[in-house]
C-alpha cells in the first residue's frame, strides 16, 4: 500500500485528509506538535488505528527533523497542511509569526525531502486563497481571481499595517513564492500541487476539547450563528467556501494526477454569503429554530467573488457538496458536541 506522510494531522482539515486517505487505500504516517494529541485522535476514531501512525514533530521549520522522518519511513507522497493560523493568541508578530513560519516551514520539508526521499512522487500542499486575495471589495472588483493571481500586498506593507489578518495573507503569499521558486530552482523529483481554498467549512473531525475555546475558526463561524453570539447576521468574511471533505479528496486525488503536477489549483470557487448560510440552516435542521441570528439586509451588501475555478475543478473531476448538505452536516456534529459537553 502506498505511504503517505501528513503534516498537521490534528487539524480540522489535516483529519479529514487522513480519512480521505484512508478511503483511498493509504497508509498515513501524521505529524502533530505534542504528543498527548497521539492519544487523543486515535481514541476519537479507532477505526484510524490499523492505517494511522502519528509521530510528534515541534518545529516544523527544522530540517534536521524532516531528515530523520524521511530516512525512518519509506514514503510515496505528502500532504502538507500544517501552517501557522491567524488568530492565535500572543502570535501577532509579522515576521516571526506569519512570514518566517510559512515560508521556512515549506523549505525544510521540501528541502529534506528532496535529498533524503527518493521515492517520494507528489505532495500537496494545503495552501489559501487569501494568498490571492484579502478579500476586500476594492479587490473583489478589480477582476476575476484565476491561479495566476497573486497578493498585491508587500512585505513591507503587511509590516507597516500590523494587522493580523493582512500578515496571514502575506504570509501565505510569501509561503507559497518561496515554494514555486523552490520548485523552479532545485527541480525536486516529485511533482507538487497547491491547493487555494476560499473559506473551508464542513462537520469537524478532529478532537475538539471545548465548544467555545478550542473550535477550529471556520467551524467557530457556524457555530456562531446559533450560539448566542449575533441577535443578526454578520457580515461576510468571504464570499465563497469549499467543504473539507471536498477539499481533502482533491488533495489524494491531485497525488496520483498527472495534470495536477507543479499547478496552484482553486477549488470549488462557488458564491455564498452568512445570510446563504443560515437560510441553509434553518431549513436542514428544524430544532435550531429560535437559535439563529435574524436577516440584517447583509446579504445586499457582500461584493461577489469571481473565482474562475472552473478549469481546475474539473480537471481533478471534482463534485462538490451542496451548502445545504455542508451547513447540515457541520450543524450536526456541533449539536452532538454540544450534547457531550452537558
Amino acid at each position: 500500500m502506498p505511504r503517505t506522510l501528513l503534516t498537521g494531522a490534528n487539524s480540522f482539515v489535516g483529519a479529514h485528509v487522513i480519512n480521505s486517505l484512508i478511503a483511498a487505500g493509504y497508509d498515513v504516517v501524521g505529524t502533530v506538535r505534542r504528543e498527548n494529541l497521539t492519544s487523543e485522535i486515535l481514541a476519537l476514531h479507532p477505526e484510524w488505528k490499523e492505517k494511522l501512525e502519528l509521530i510528534v514533530v515541534k518545529n516544523y521549520a527544522d530540517e534536521s527533523v524532516w531528515d530523520h522522518v524521511f530516512e525512518t519511513y519509506q514514503l510515496d507522497h505528502i500532504v502538507h497542511v500544517a501552517a501557522p493560523l491567524v488568530d492565535i493568541p500572543g502570535e501577532t508578530d509579522y515576521d516571526r509569526d506569519f512570514l518566517t513560519p510559512n515560508v521556512e516551514n515549506n523549505l525544510a520539508l521540501l528541502r529534506s525531502a528532496k535529498r533524503i526521499a527518493p521515492t517520494v512522487k507528489s505532495v500537496a500542499v494545503t495552501g489559501s486563497i487569501n494568498a490571492l486575495t484579502t478579500g476586500s471589495p476594492e479587490e473583489l472588483l478589480a477582476g476575476p481571481i484565476t491561479n495566476e493571481t497573486w497578493l498585491p500586498i508587500t512585505r513591507e506593507q503587511a509590516r507597516e499595517v500590523n494587522n493580523n489578518y493582512i500578515s496571514y495573507c502575506s504570509g501565505k503569499k510569501e509561503g507559497e513564492l518561496a515554494l514555486w521558486d523552490f520548485v523552479k530552482a532545485e527541480k525536486p523529483p516529485f511533482s507538487v500541487t497547491v491547493f487555494l481554498p476560499a473559506l473551508i467549512f464542513g462537520p469537524p473531525l478532529q478532537p475538539i476539547k471545548d465548544l467555545r475555546s478550542s473550535l477550529n475558526y471556520s467551524t467557530n463561524v457556524i457555530y456562531s450563528f446559533f450560539n448566542g453570539t449575533h441577535e443578526t447576521i454578520p457580515a461576510t468574511s468571504f464570499p465563497s467556501f469549499v467543504d473539507v471533505r471536498d477539499l481533502a479528496d482533491a488533495h489524494v486525488k491531485a497525488l496520483t494526477t498527472p495534470a495536477a503536477a507543479n499547478r496552484r489549483l482553486l477549488v470549488n470557487g462557488k458564491p455564498m454569503t452568512y445570510t446563504s448560510l443560515v437560510h441553509a440552516l434553518a431549513e436542514a435542521i428544524p430544532e435550531l429554530e429560535g437559535r439563529l441570528p435574524a436577516d440584517s439586509g447583509e446579504d445586499a451588501k457582500v461584493t461577489p467573488a469571481r473565482i474562475e475555478a472552473e478549469a481546475d475543478n474539473e480537471l481533478l473531476g471534482l463534485k462538490f457538496r451542496t451548502v445545504e448538505e455542508t451547513m447540515a452536516d457541520t450543524a450536526r456534529r456541533i449539536l452532538e458536541l454540544e450534547k457531550l459537553e452537558t
